[in-house]
C-alpha cells in the first residue's frame, strides 16, 4: 500500500488530450483549444503541484471457483460471476486486488471551486482526476503483470464490484482484503480511501478492483480491449463498444 505523491507530476503528465476529451464529453477530434485548453492546463497544472495519488495491490491464491463466486486462500468469498467466469476459462490460480484514488486533495478542492461558483474549473478539474484514477488502474495493473510475467503470469482484466455481475457490498471484501480498518459509522479505511457501508466510496474518483491470475498466454490488456471486455453497457465514457460474451453491443 502505498500513496503516490511525489508521482502525481508525471500522472498529471500522463493524461492525454484524448482520454481528457473523452471524460469530458467531447468529440475524439476536437482541439482543446482556446478557453478549453486553459482550463484543462490549469487542472493539469493543479494537479502536478497538489495531487496526492494512491495505489495498493495484494495477491491471493484461489481455492474455489464456482459458477457465481470466487474463494480466496483465507477464506474470504468474491461474489462475481465475470470473475468466476474469467478464471474458470483460463484456469487461474490467483486473484490481485486491486486500489486506487486520485486523493483526497483534488476532491476537496474541487468542492472549494463549486463552492466559489467557479464551475468551469471545478468541472474540468474532476474531469482530470478521473483521468487520473483510469492511469492508475493501468499503471498499477501492467506494473502487477509485467511482475508476473516473470513467472509465466500474465493478468484479466480489472473487474470492480458494482459493475456488471459483481456484487457491490463486496468493495468492503476488497478493501479487507488489502488491510482496511474499521473506521466510524460502519466504514472501512484504506490509505485515503474510505469505503461506506453502501459500497460507496470516498473520495470521488476512487476505485477498488480484482484480477485473475493465468498462466495462459493472454494479449496484454488495452484500453480499448478493456471497455470491449466491460460489462456496464450503459457507461457514456467509453473508447470501444461492450463485446463481452463474444458480441459487440
Amino acid at each position: 500500500m502505498s500513496a503516490l505523491g511525489s508521482q502525481g507530476v508525471e500522472l498529471a503528465a500522463a493524461v492525454s488530450e484524448r482520454e481528457l476529451l473523452r471524460l469530458l464529453g467531447m468529440p475524439r477530434g476536437r482541439d482543446l483549444a482556446g478557453e478549453l485548453g486553459e482550463r484543462a492546463e490549469a487542472a493539469r497544472s493543479w494537479y502536478a503541484a497538489n495531487g496526492q495519488p494512491f495505489a495498493a495491490t495484494r495477491r491471493h491464491a484461489v481455492e474455489r471457483v464456482s459458477p457465481t463466486e470466487v474463494q480466496l486462500a483465507g477464506g474470504t468469498t468474491l461474489r462475481s460471476g465475470a470473475l468466476a467466469d474469467g478464471l474458470r476459462a483460463t484456469r487461474g490460480h490467483a486473484v490481485v486486488v486491486l486500489a486506487v484514488s486520485a486523493g483526497r486533495e483534488v476532491a476537496a478542492e474541487t468542492r472549494r471551486l463549486w463552492a466559489s461558483e467557479r464551475p468551469d474549473e471545478a468541472y474540468f478539474l474532476d474531469r482530470f482526476a478521473a483521468a487520473v484514477a483510469e492511469a492508475l488502474v493501468l499503471r498499477a495493473s501492467g506494473s502487477e503483470c509485467r511482475d508476473a510475467s516473470r513467472a509465466g503470469e500474465t493478468l484479466l482484466p480489472p473487474l470492480s464490484p458494482g459493475c456488471g455481475r459483481f456484487e457491490i457490498g463486496d468493495q468492503q471484501r476488497l478493501a479487507r482484503l488489502l488491510g482496511g480498518e474499521p473506521a466510524p459509522d460502519e466504514r472501512l479505511r484504506l490509505g485515503p480511501i474510505e469505503v461506506l457501508a453502501t459500497g460507496a466510496l470516498d473520495p470521488p474518483h476512487s476505485l477498488l478492483a480484482a484480477l485473475g491470475v493465468t498462466r495462459e498466454p493472454l494479449v496484454a490488456a488495452t484500453p480499448e480491449g478493456l471497455c470491449r471486455a466491460c460489462e456496464l453497457e450503459p457507461c457514456g465514457f467509453r473508447r470501444a463498444p461492450c463485446s463481452f460474451g463474444g458480441e459487440a453491443r
